[in-house]
């Protein structure tokens, strides 16, 4: 939010300054004057502040992050600033006419010298009651007398080269006397519309009290409703609920006859979702009446609410909201103010999957603020534009770099929260079971201490930003094939639950403090996965101690009662289940009165733990959330994440020097690279860097970068043209994952290989770039120099290459999957492993997933879980490894830097069980990744403790650590551990 110019922070100690010479300067006239002293920035006595919280516009904004919103959110550290010229004003609309008598100007260091105060009753003809040419900035406390419903801010003379800018722009007075509401007077009332879609949306479903049934009109220009009330009454307030299928034009009419209409407000801005209009009128009939439909739809609303009375609004009585009492205290006080319908209100979405892919509208009357849900795991999802395309989660894995995935997800928490998102529907942190998986791309590896440690940084990132999480997806959901279908039916044990499949969850709460979790589309031993208790209640509330909430992925719920029971907590996207089905639940008894509340308790918690009810609803769709900072993080992610597989007779880094011309080949070289996945983790870029764009600025004109897409067997015999006579040949390759299928082979698909192999021919100097989702078969190995995993690198994936090819960058990536030599060697190797066959899909390889089959199996595969190269070298050294006390052991090793040039190395703690356990060779315990100079050594330390050695148990149901000796392995790859030791369990 910064710019060039007066430091806003430096301002805020000046500020502060003035505002004690002025509060001292008012006690000392008080005291000689005899007058009472108003404090800068409160009112007078029986006065009201007004302003906070109701909409506002200004003449202009500087950017996005500056809107007349921020001046009246009661946020002082938010900022509304106009663009740098005269005049500028802001306004507020109070929503009545009021009697104002103060007006707090807090400024920011960008302040007017001239100004006035002024107000309307139509925000057309203006009326100033203050004037000045000799503003102070500061905090100024305007004292003044006048009346009306915009109070505005007009600046005419700037003070500084800068606009106008407002920390706070506080109106104080009396509102217009009386009552509105509370009883919804349209309720039960008989209703009328021009049209009907069909005869399950009638008018009187808008009507009936009810948020899941509604009316919609037909497709087409203009449609009313209208609600007869029965008698002529002053109406004060109108609520409107729409379905997706909104009005972006229409008025709110009155009338005494249902034939002469007067209008009451009008807007060409609808927004749809929830909004509640302050009104005055008279009139026995009221209508909205719709002339520009927001949909290609009809118009569609839940429900039409009228308010009657004399005056306005009153602001609901939630003492719940500003309170300083525990969260716990604030929630039961809200749940004990809910009725029933409120309460089921807050666990179903209303099946829009618009503005954002799912919501939870508000309820003024609680002063319960909205919540929107939004994908997904590699940054603000769903085709909204000005976002940053961050790389693939799995690229992010493979940095194995906690604070670099901590900063990933602040990006993501910044920008979701720019579009006005509540809740980031990821981090996904599901096992890398097969590599055929279509989401393998989106998750983080194949194994779970890894996946949890990532996990746990990327939310507390995107939670920093006021964001709440939603990891996904418990549990066991591993192929797209046969998904939200009994025929995908897993079944699996407990112990291989346990070890493999929930502690990613497990750290993702416990460590991560993660706010909610998503239940998966899969079957465990025959019960849906948002209905399994085991699953929900077991492992995520006993276990984990889980205090969030569990949302269903969409249309995951399939039932009512076992879901409640289960421990799901919200239904989307809609209310098939969770709405007047769960109702009628708790009426019968089959969902208990305290279920209902412990789940609206869960919901309600986060939202208090977030401070959603304190302050005012930021961001929009709409809004430019990208910024150059991020697009850095990005760039570094897609550098570190890259693996360099093979690096034959140190042909890389290239140097300018040596090399003067290079081919660039293949499609995903050129503008077709593939950076993201598809289904609800796609992302959209803001401005991609192709590969050939990235080595042609890096190589400089001393180099001649040429390009040759070679789609078929004529544009491969150019690229082997093209190769011959160029120094080097990069040959980029890819695969394309998506939610919603799995792969059918690893291999590259089309001529890819073709390609490779007949250039590589060509040219021994070939390095072949990889973007895919996850492990790729390579049959061309042995003829090619170098080989780089690329994954799906976001939008700066040609700088990021680039910067690895010629050594800007050292390359230090992990993998954090397996490499097999083909699909026969992978664990699920069976039809009735994967995808399942007679409705089963049997997990008979239990805890030996990934790297684990591998070791038990003696398979070798063709790069390891754990590996990856450098251009320098390190040695391990001097391991220590400390006896078990109080739980734990310390473990010591000296890495250092034995080659010429400074890298990054992530040193790897495995333990081994002893035989008689039945657990794998070896599993991940610890990792620590450092950046050494060349010839520097470092002492990294793990910490091992108990449940470390733990295996499970099915016999005893729970952990158990047999006494024995443990193996210690340190090294820099699951299949290269140089240093060895034991800690013995008593």
């Amino acid at each position: 939010m910064a710019r060039s110019g007066p430091g806003s922070f430096r301002f805020q100690g000046r500020r502060r300054v003035r505002l004690v010479i002025l509060v001292v300067l008012l006690f000392l006239a008080a005291a000689f004057s005899g007058s009472q002293v108003v404090a800068s920035g409160r009112a007078a006595a029986a006065t009201t502040l007004l302003s906070q919280g109701k909409p506002a516009t200004a003449s202009s904004t500087e950017n996005s992050g500056t809107p007349a919103s921020a001046a009246v959110d009661g946020n002082t550290a938010t900022r509304w600033s106009s663009a740098f010229s005269d005049p500028q004003w802001i306004q507020v609309d109070l929503g009545t006419t009021a009697t104002i008598s103060q007006v707090v100007l807090t400024w920011e260091a960008a302040y007017a010298s001239g100004f006035q105060i002024q107000t309307s009753a139509d925000a057309a003809s203006w009326t100033t009651i203050y004037s000045t040419t000799a503003g102070t900035g500061g905090t100024q406390t305007l004292n003044v007398t006048g009346t009306g419903r915009y109070v505005r801010m007009y600046g005419t003379v700037r003070a500084t080269g800068w606009g106008y800018s407002l920390w706070e722009f506080q109106v104080y007075g009396t509102a217009g006397g009386g009552t509105c509401g509370p009883a919804n007077a349209a309720q039960g009332k008989a209703a009328s519309a021009s049209s009907t879609e069909n005869a399950g949306t009638p008018a009187s479903a808008a009507v009936d009290g009810n948020t899941t049934t509604r009316w919609s009109s037909a497709f087409s220009d203009p449609q009313w409703l209208r609600v007869d009330l029965g008698s002529s009454q002053p109406i004060c307030q109108v609520v409107l609920t729409w379905e997706t299928a909104y009005a972006k034009a229409y008025q709110i009419q009155t009338s005494q006859d249902a034939v002469a209409w007067t209008t009451i407000y009008s807007t060409t801005n609808g927004a749809g979702n929830t909004e509640a209009l302050n009104v005055t009128g008279t009139g026995r009939y009221v209508r909205m009446n719709g002339t520009v439909r927001g949909t290609a739809y009809g118009y569609s609303l839940w429900e039409f609410g009228i308010l009657t009375g004399t005056g306005t609004v009153p602001p609901p009585t939630c003492p719940w909201v500003g309170s300083t009492a525990p969260v716990s205290q604030r929630v039961s006080q809200l749940v004990a103010a809910m009725t029933q319908a409120q309460k089921i209100q807050m666990l179903h979405g209303t099946g829009n999957t618009s503005p954002y892919v799912g919501d939870v509208p508000a309820i003024p009357s609680l002063c319960i603020p909205a919540l929107n849900l939004q994908d997904g795991p590699q940054g603000v999802g769903d085709g909204l534009p000005n976002v940053t395309q961050l790389p693939a989660p799995v690229a992010a894995a493979s940095t194995w770099d906690t604070t670099l995935e901590n900063q990933y997800g602040a990006v993501q928490g910044a920008e979701f929260a720019g579009k006005g998102v509540n809740v980031a529907l990821g981090p996904t942190v599901n096992i890398v079971r097969d590599p055929r998986w279509g989401r393998a791309f989106e998750t983080f590896s194949e194994d779970p201490y890894l996946a949890g440690q990532i996990a746990a940084a990327n939310i507390q990132g995107i939670q920093s930003q006021g964001v709440l999480a939603q990891v996904k997806h418990a549990a066991v959901y591993n192929q797209e094939t046969n998904r939200n279908n009994p025929a995908d039916n897993a079944i699996v044990s407990n112990q291989t639950l346990q070890e493999i499949y929930l502690p990613a969850f497990a750290a993702a709460i416990t460590q991560g403090g993660a706010a909610s979790a998503m239940c998966s589309y899969s079957t465990v031993n025959g019960t849906y996965a948002c209905e399994n208790p085991y699953l929900l209640n077991t492992a995520l509330y006993q276990q984990d101690a889980f205090t969030g909430f569990v949302t269903s992925d969409w249309g995951a719920t399939h039932s009512t009662v076992a879901s409640a029971n289960a421990g799901m907590t919200m239904e989307m996207p809609g209310s098939s289940f969770f709405g007047t089905s769960l109702s009628q639940a708790v009426t019968a008894g089959t969902v208990t009165q305290a279920t209902l509340d412990t789940m609206v308790s869960r919901v309600l918690t986060q939202m208090f733990r977030f401070g959603l009810f304190d302050k005012a609803p930021t961001g929009s769709t709409g809004a430019v959330v990208t910024t150059q900072a991020h697009v850095t993080t990005a760039r570094q992610v897609a550098e570190e994440g890259t693996v360099l597989l093979k690096n034959s007779g140190s042909l890389l880094p290239l140097s300018t020097a040596t090399t003067h011309s290079i081919a660039v080949l293949g499609n995903d070289g050129g503008a077709g690279v593939q950076t993201s996945g598809g289904g609800s983790a796609g992302v959209t870029s803001s401005g991609t860097v192709s590969p050939l764009t990235g080595i042609t600025n890096r190589a400089g004109s001393g180099v001649t970068v040429s390009y040759e897409a070679a789609p078929d067997s004529a544009g491969i015999t150019r690229a082997v043209n093209l190769a011959k006579s160029s120094d080097v040949a990069i040959v980029f390759a890819n695969y394309s994952e998506s939610e919603g299928g799995d792969l059918s082979s690893i291999d590259l698909p089309g001529n890819q290989n073709q390609l490779i192999s007949s250039v590589a021919a060509a040219n021994p100097k070939t390095i072949v770039v990889l973007n895919t989702g996850s492990a790729v078969t390579m049959p061309w190995l042995g003829q090619v120099a170098g080989v780089f995993e690329n994954w799906y690198s976001g939008q700066e994936t040609g700088n990021a290459v680039a910067a690895l090819l010629f050594g800007d960058v050292n390359p230090s990536g992990k993998l954090p999957v397996t490499f097999p030599a083909s699909l026969a060697d992978v664990p699920a190797h069976t039809t009735a492993q994967w995808p399942g066959a007679n409705n089963q899909v049997q997990y008979s390889e239990g805890v030996h997933v990934g790297y684990r089959w591998y070791d038990s199996q003696n398979i070798t595969p063709l790069y390891p879980f754990g590996y990856g190269l450098s251009y320098t070298s390190f040695g391990f050294s001097n391991l220590q490894v400390g006896a078990l006390s109080g739980g734990t052991a310390t473990v010591s090793a000296t890495v250092t830097n034995t080659g010429t040039r400074t890298g990054s190395e992530v040193v790897q703690l495995y333990v081994g069980d002893p035989a008689s356990t039945g657990e794998p060779p070896k599993q991940l315990k610890g990792f620590n990744r450092l950046t050494l100079t060349a010839g520097q050594s470092q002492t990294v330390q793990f910490t091992v403790s108990s449940h470390d050695l733990a295996h499970w148990a099915d016999s005893s149901g729970g952990w158990t650590t047999p006494s024995g000796t443990y193996q210690i392995f340190v090294g820099d790859s699951s299949r290269n551990l140089p240093l060895t030791g034991s800690i013995t369990a008593p």
